[in-house]
This record gives C-alpha cells, structure tokens and sequence, in this order.
C-alpha cells in the first residue's frame, strides 16, 4: 500500500481574509446605509404611530397595521437581498480557490485535499492554507453585487 499525499486548507479563512472580499463586502456595507437610515426613521413613525394609540386608548387602526405590513415585507426582502448578494460574492470567491486547489494539487501530486473542519488533528505541516492565500491575493477578480431598490 502506497502513501497518498494529503494535505488540508481553511476554506473559511481564505474567504474571510481575501483583500478582494473584504474590499467588496465593505463596499456592500456602505450601500446598504442609506436604507438603514430609512428603515429607522420608519420604525421611529411607527414607534410614534403605535404610542398614539396606545395613549388615547384607540383598537390598533388599519393605518398602523397596513405600515407596519409594509415595512415589516420590505425590510425582509432587503434582508434577504443583501444575503443573497453576499453568498454570490462567497461563491465566486470559493470557485477562484478550488481552481487554486486543483491546480496546487496537479503540481504537487496531491492525492486528497480535506478542509479543515473535515478533520480532528493533523500536523501543521501538511496544512496549505497560507499558499492558497497568497496565490488567492494575487488575483484580482471581479466582485459585483447589485444594490437593493425597494418595489
């Protein structure tokens, strides 16, 4: 029985710590301010709203109820937009590593490469992360991401 060549890589931490993504999801962040600060003051109206009629002892009003509706539906949809965008940008990133990996691994006769949460222990020796991560910030690819527009 011949040795096989493995070696293991933190696919976690090559995302997480790529200048391309971090840059992109900075970039992300400060798109989504504008509609924070819109959502705030929303929830503040509707805060208001709500105390008024807890005041004055009213039955909650259509008015109150069809708003809060409302933005309850488009801050979910922001949500989910946004979570969207960044699992597109992840996956980009996670093709660019494999393309990496499979290359490093045709160059280096590598027989099995294994994640790092896909093991207990391993040495240190046989973990590639730090390669993958320079070759990874060598490259400049493309991380687009749509900005979010209400309906």
């Amino acid at each position: 029985m011949s040795a096989k060549n493995i070696v293991v890589v933190n696919l976690q931490s090559l995302i997480d710590n790529n200048q391309n993504y971090i840059n992109i999801i900075n970039s992300l962040e400060i798109s989504q301010e504008k509609y924070l600060k819109i959502y705030k003051n929303t929830e503040d109206e509707l805060k208001i709203m709500l105390n008024e009629i807890e005041t004055s002892k009213l039955i909650l009003n259509d008015d109150y109820n069809n708003k809060l509706n409302k933005f309850s539906i488009e801050v979910e949809e922001f949500n989910l937009h946004y979570q969207e965008q960044i699992i597109k940008i992840r996956e980009t990133v996670l093709n660019e590593i494999i393309i990496l990996l499979e290359d490093y691994a045709k160059k280096y006769d590598i027989d099995l490469i294994l994640d790092s949460t896909s093991y207990l222990i391993a040495s240190n020796s046989i973990n590639i992360t730090k390669d993958i991560q320079d070759q990874l910030n060598e490259i400049n690819f493309d991380l687009g991401y749509k900005n979010f527009e209400k309906n």
